[in-house]
C-alpha cells in the first residue's frame, strides 16, 4: 500500500516537471479617461496666476441650475447630522401597570382605607389570594385602568378605549366594595 502511494507520489511530481510557457506579458494599464469637458473647463491651466484665474471666475455667467441642490452640488448651509443620528425608539405608555395579569372582573375589592392624614387606598386580593394596595392615579389590569378616585366605599376607573379609526374614548368602570354579598342581621 505504501509503495502504491509513492509510485502516485513520483508519477504526479514528474507529471507537474514540464516545460512551461513562457510567462505573458501583463497587458498596459488603461489610459486615464479624460475628465468631461464640463469639468475640464473648470479646471483652471497650470499656469495661470492667482489674479487671472479670479477674474476668470467672475466672468462665468451662473445659471439656477448652479444653485440647486444635488448629488453633486450640496447646499453648504444644510446640516447632514440627523443622517447620522441615532433615533431614540417611540415606546408605549411608560408607567408600571399593578396586576397586570390580572382583568378587573377577576380583581376583589376588599378593604379601603382613609382618613383625615392620610391619602385614601384601596386593597385588592387577585385570584391566588395576594393582596395589593392602590392609591389614586396609579394603573391596574390588564385593561390599564386609571384609579380616578378612591370613595369610601367604592373605587373609580377610567378605561382608554378605542372607539375605532384612531379615537380614543374614556369610560369609567366602578367596583364597589362588599359587591355581591348579601347584609344579614
Amino acid at each position: 500500500m505504501k509503495r502504491a502511494f509513492a509510485i502516485l507520489g513520483v508519477a504526479l511530481l514528474f507529471a507537474g516537471c514540464g516545460d512551461d510557457a513562457a510567462p505573458k506579458p501583463k497587458a498596459p494599464p488603461p489610459k486615464a479617461a479624460r475628465p468631461p469637458a464640463a469639468v475640464a473647463a473648470l479646471a483652471p491651466p497650470p499656469s495661470m496666476s492667482r489674479e487671472a484665474l479670479l477674474d476668470e471666475v467672475r466672468k462665468r455667467p451662473l445659471s439656477n441650475d448652479d444653485f440647486t441642490e444635488s448629488e453633486n452640488n450640496r447646499d453648504p448651509f444644510r446640516s447632514y447630522l440627523e443622517t447620522f443620528a441615532v433615533q431614540p425608539p417611540v415606546l408605549g405608555k411608560q408607567h408600571k401597570i399593578i396586576l397586570q395579569k390580572f382583568s378587573l372582573d377577576e380583581l376583589k375589592l376588599v378593604a379601603i382605607v382613609s382618613g383625615d392624614s392620610v391619602a385614601p387606598r384601596a386593597m385588592f386580593v387577585d385570584p391566588s389570594g395576594m393582596g395589593v394596595n392602590v392609591m389614586r392615579g396609579d394603573h391596574v389590569s390588564k385593561a390599564d385602568a386609571t384609579v380616578e378616585r378612591i370613595a369610601p366605599d367604592r373605587v373609580l376607573f377610567q378605561i382608554e378605549e378605542d372607539a375605532g379609526s384612531g379615537k380614543v374614548r374614556m369610560v369609567e368602570r366602578v367596583i364597589e366594595l362588599h359587591a355581591g354579598e348579601v347584609v344579614t342581621q
